[in-house]
This record gives C-alpha cells, sequence and structure tokens, in this order.
C-alpha cells in the first residue's frame, strides 16, 4: 500500500466556521455520533480556527454564496495545503469542495448523513 494513501479507519477531524443555530446544533451532533470523525471544534471568527487549522482534515465553512468564497479560505489552503474546505449554504443545501485552490466540486447536502458521506468522501481523496 502507498504510504501516502489514508487508511480508511483513521479519524477525520474537522473543525466547523460559521455554522450557528439549529444547524449548527444538527451538525456538530451528526459529527460527533460518528466513530471514525473528531469535531476539533466549532469557531465563529477566523482568527480562532488558526490554533485548530495544523490538526484539521476537513473546515466545514457556511457563507452565503459558495461560488465566492471569501479569499481567507485561499490563504488558508496556501498555508495548509492538505486542507479540504468544505464550503455550504445551509440556507440553498449547496456545498463545494475547495482543495489546494484546483480541486472543487459540487454537492448537494439534503440531510446530515449527507454531510456525513461528503466528508468521508472528501477524506479519502489522494493528494497525488
Amino acid at each position: 500500500m502507498n504510504s501516502n494513501q489514508i487508511h480508511p479507519t483513521s479519524i477525520i477531524r474537522v473543525l466547523i466556521t460559521n455554522l450557528r443555530g439549529v444547524i449548527a446544533t444538527i451538525v456538530e451532533q451528526a459529527i460527533q455520533q460518528q466513530p471514525d470523525i473528531e469535531l476539533l471544534g466549532n469557531v465563529n471568527e477566523w482568527e480562532a480556527l488558526i490554533p485548530f487549522l495544523p490538526r484539521a482534515d476537513i473546515l466545514v465553512l457556511n457563507v452565503e454564496n459558495v461560488y465566492s468564497p471569501p479569499e481567507s479560505c485561499f490563504q488558508i489552503l496556501h498555508e495548509y495545503p492538505n486542507l479540504k474546505i468544505f464550503v455550504l449554504n445551509t440556507r440553498d443545501d449547496e456545498a463545494i469542495i475547495y482543495w489546494r485552490a484546483l480541486y472543487c466540486q459540487q454537492i448537494q447536502i439534503i440531510s446530515s448523513q449527507t454531510l456525513i458521506e461528503s466528508i468521508r468522501q472528501i477524506h479519502s481523496l489522494s493528494p497525488f
């Protein structure tokens, strides 16, 4: 097995930002119920992300327009090239994954289970 491949039994470390209210609670509970996913936290300010980013595999970010994420996303990807940013819009049930600023995939999030499956899928993407 290639040493660059991710083992399916590895823990997926997820950091959430800009999710509030009932949606945040639903996403947090869905993640916390998964034995293979660790929730690092749910922070609401960019500065609060910094201590968590070195450990995070996936950053779940709620925005108004998934096609125009904050410029900070691309700065984070530059500093943490293996991080995958799962940008979602909870109002329109849309999501796009940004990874290394080159990979982009649109996903429709229709349930918390779809979100969990998407997190597992993007975590398994190989960097090579």
